[in-house]
């Protein structure tokens, strides 16, 4: 029987297995930004004067809550507070157990996406909180073990393009969840649907996931031999096994090279995590938009900053291939393109007054350009140690993510009346982090491998 359902998915998967876990792990961070973004958008219509008609929907009276913005800054943090622990733990098996975490991950936060209606009907806030912060447990492995199976998967000249593209799901996940939030809002006048909607999409993915994904080339049951050789030959000069390596914890802790990397995701990830946790909250407040515009103009850019990623790691990729540039210096290039471009125009846009247009076209700027991280910072990883690409992900990334504690808190603290001054020292902050962290990025980054990606050579 397992022969025949082996024969049989080898039969429907005919393309090259490479493919597939490119598509694979692309939808599974495109679910996980889905479920995680559609509270954003939903807390704009769960709270606030219940006689406003700014959303254009009618919240009934039980689907309503009197949050401040205090409140609202704690709910919307919560999730980063398990996401940020999960990414340390997860990291210690992200590079041996990739398949079954990655599902599992999916899984989790599929599940409390669905119950999260019945939490907020049974405990209110409180519970709410719990689970969020329970979501951001189960989501947080994910980022290390893409980065692990990127590293099993992809050769390092590929990286560029294919590592953008798969992590580009947060962009689309952004785009969709956003958008089809509003949309199922509006449409069915409550904010409970989209809950069900995504939850529900993601079990569909963690079903295919269970059958088609698989940890490595040498681990697939159904590759053909062609590829499987084709990909270990080419994954041979980077990658050693490591099952036999005790993880180098002094050598990554003292490595300069891995401490710029954290300053560049600090960076990337405040400009992301205020743009997609607080923007809905200022365009609805300081612009008065709908919430099925105010989804379609705050996460439609995420489409072009998907755009600009691909076509940044394309065009890096080739950097480093004609000898444009060396790796190190491509990986500074489009991380100062990240940075610096979308902090200027985030405070063009807090500069703007309420200028719909000009407003939405400076946000709109501000995310494409933020695409550079892509090609830049979040590829590092695995040019800085293939063998530990999933132990670094998860220092890398969970460092990171706790900015994703701050800046809804910071944001609900500085905008208790949700005026344009407010907001605007919320921007220039951003301002700040954002060239700071470039700064440091220049300074220590590294695109080759360190030598302690090999431990018992270095010994």
């Amino acid at each position: 029987m397992l022969e025949l359902l082996k024969a049989c998915m080898a039969g429907l998967c005919f393309c090259p297995k490479k493919y597939i876990l490119v598509m694979m792990t692309f939808f599974a961070i495109f679910n996980q930004y889905t479920m995680r973004i559609c509270l954003h958008l939903a807390i704009t219509v769960m709270t606030g004067d219940r006689n406003d008609t700014v959303s254009g929907v009618t919240i009934s009276d039980e689907d309503h809550y009197d949050w401040d913005e205090y409140e609202q800054g704690i709910i919307l943090s919560a999730f980063y507070w398990g996401y940020t622990l999960s990414h340390f733990v997860s990291a210690l098996v992200a590079d041996r157990y990739s398949k079954h975490l990655l599902g599992l991950s999916v899984l989790i936060t599929a599940v409390l996406t669905i119950l999260t209606p019945l939490a907020i009907d049974i405990g209110g806030s409180w519970l709410l909180v719990v689970v969020r912060v329970l979501e951001g447990i189960g989501e947080g492995a994910t980022f290390p073990v893409l980065s692990a199976l990127v590293a099993h998967w992809i050769p390092a000249s590929q990286r560029g393009f294919y590592g953008s593209f798969i992590f580009s799901g947060c962009q689309i996940g952004a785009l969709i969840g956003g958008i089809g939030t509003g949309y199922f809002i509006e449409a069915h006048n409550t904010w409970r649907t989209t809950f069900y909607i995504w939850g529900a999409l993601a079990l569909i993915w963690y079903v295919f996931w269970l059958f088609i994904g698989f940890e490595s080339p040498e681990t697939h049951p159904y590759i053909s031999e062609e590829e499987r050789s084709e990909l270990v030959a080419q994954l041979a000069e980077s990658r050693k096994s490591m099952h036999s390596y005790p993880i180098p914890w002094r050598s990554i802790l003292t490595s300069c090279p891995l401490w710029g990397l954290i300053a560049g995701q600090i960076g990337h990830d405040w400009g992301t995590y205020l743009i997609i946790t607080d923007l809905p909250k200022y365009m609805k407040s300081i612009l008065q938009i709908s919430v099925s515009d105010n989804g379609l103009v705050t996460y439609t850019p995420f489409f072009s900053m998907w755009l600009f990623s691909i076509i940044g790691g394309w065009l890096c990729d080739m950097q480093i291939k004609k000898q444009c540039m060396s790796r190190t210096n491509a990986r500074k290039f489009w991380t100062t393109l990240g940075s610096i471009l979308p902090a200027f125009f985030m405070m063009a846009a807090s500069y703007t007054g309420k200028d719909k247009v000009l407003v939405i076209t400076y946000f709109a700027l501000c995310v494409t350009f933020l695409g550079g991280f892509y090609p830049g910072v979040k590829v590092n990883t695995n040019d800085l140690s293939p063998n530990f690409a999933g132990v670094l992900m998860g220092m890398v990334n969970g460092i990171g993510a706790i900015t994703g504690i701050i800046t809804p808190y910071l944001a609900g603290l500085l905008t208790p009346n949700q005026t344009l001054e407010e907001w605007r020292i919320v921007f220039w902050i951003a301002f700040a982090v954002l060239n700071i962290t470039n700064v440091i990025f220049i300074l220590f980054a590294s695109g080759e491998i360190q030598p302690w990606n090999y431990p018992r050579q270095q010994q």
